[in-house]
């Protein structure tokens, strides 16, 4: 499971450093039912929230 996380975290991560792809697709493109989800995750396991990530790169 730890595995599917990291994965899914360094997908999350690639498609953020885009700029044309909001964390609503982004957490859909990798397997979150909805973006508050995905942030409260991504949050957790990377420290900031995607929106702040996607912004600092």
């Amino acid at each position: 499971m730890e595995y599917l996380l990291a994965w899914r975290m360094a997908l999350a991560k690639d498609l953020l450093a885009r700029s044309d792809v909001g964390i609503a697709e982004v957490a859909e493109r990798v397997g979150y039912g909805s973006a508050s989800t995905f942030s409260t995750a991504f949050s957790r396991h990377v420290g900031r929230p995607p929106g702040r990530f996607a912004r600092q790169g």
